[in-house]
């Protein structure tokens, strides 16, 4: 049976890397904490608290870094900003998450044998 779903096509030109970075949104003299989910060079999904509404311009701090940003849509606790300026995702995920994100080298070995220490 068909469906009568029609999914929009994705707009987006860059890939979103995912992440887990806390951050302090400020807006209109107030602040909430939150935390970065996934971004992009342009844009970000954060979560943690009811947003203002599209069109709010906010600034996102983590760790004493400043990224201005504009709010494109809020849903419930979660919503997606664009930046105003370019970030490199991967490297600002990197230096700010709380836990490495889809980065092999974060491993610090393998376990290839297991001698018993009584033979």
């Amino acid at each position: 049976m068909p469906s009568a779903i029609v999914h929009a096509p994705e707009r987006r030109q860059n890939r979103r890397e995912d992440a887990n970075v806390p951050c302090t949104v400020h807006w209109a003299g107030l602040y909430e904490f939150g935390t970065i989910r996934n971004m992009s060079i342009y844009g970000a999904q954060l979560e943690g608290f009811v947003f203002p509404p599209a069109g709010t311009a906010v600034t996102i701090v983590v760790d004493h870094v400043e990224i201005c940003a504009s709010i494109i849509w809020a849903e419930g606790e979660k919503c997606g900003v664009l930046l105003e300026h370019g970030i490199d995702p991967e490297a600002f995920i990197r230096e700010h998450s709380i836990r490495p994100i889809h980065d092999e080298q974060a491993m610090v070995g393998t376990v290839q044998q297991i001698n018993p220490l009584y033979a």
